[in-house]
């Protein structure tokens, strides 16, 4: 009942705005947020109708359906975040897929990265088309960073890996590296370093793989 009740919220919310004129970037981002809890909503009352062993046979295709279907729709029905909003769409597809009744491990690894990986691009694209005149690169050098911590970070049941580990560092070496025109790049080192070991031992610590 919380899902839906957040998504006739949203959907309420963007219907005011529209009504009291906002249709710029507010009521975009209103839209976008009620579609994409319409888009889960309805996968998961699909899955509980369907049954696990139903919904675990339905072809992929089937599968994709749904969330394909609602990336549309939002994407026809924005403007400036036409684009984010089919990434957006991908992303959640695959964090939908986590949930699917039997899946391996190592597949839910790639759909963690998957999932990542578009919600990135997503946060890219988006950033870009409300701040252009803003380096939406950081965006995307931060989101992969912390997509690959997430997955270092996550139980290996649902989709961690310990080798996530030294992408995630090389990510954030990138990171400071595309965003230090002046060379200031040692004062960051140190606080750095300490996160970095901090990460470490949280996923030595946990005992979780």
């Amino acid at each position: 009942m919380g899902r839906d009740g957040l998504v006739l919220v949203f959907f309420g919310a963007a219907i005011i705005l529209r009504q009291l004129g906002v249709r710029g970037v507010s009521f975009e981002l209103v839209w976008l947020a009620a579609v994409l809890l319409a888009a889960a909503w309805t996968w998961r009352l699909v899955e509980r109708r369907a049954g696990a062993g139903g919904w675990a046979g339905r072809r992929a295709r089937d599968r994709l359906f749904v969330v394909v279907g609602f990336g549309l729709f939002a994407a026809l029905t924005l403007d400036r975040l036409a684009g984010a909003a089919f990434l957006a769409c991908a992303a959640l597809l695959f964090r939908l897929l986590l949930g699917v009744p039997g899946r391996d491990p190592r597949r839910a690894t790639g759909y963690t990265l998957l999932t990542g990986l578009f919600a990135t691009l997503a946060a890219t694209a988006a950033a870009d088309a409300l701040w252009p005149r803003w380096e939406s690169g950081v965006v995307f050098f931060l989101g992969m960073t912390a997509t690959f911590t997430v997955v270092y970070l996550l139980p290996r049941a649902r989709g961690g890996a310990r080798w996530a580990l030294w992408p995630a560092m090389a990510w954030a070496v990138l990171t400071l590296i595309v965003n230090d025109p002046s060379g200031g790049l040692a004062r960051w080192m140190l606080p750095l370093g300490l996160i970095g070991a901090g990460i470490v031992l949280l996923g030595y610590s946990r005992g979780r793989r």
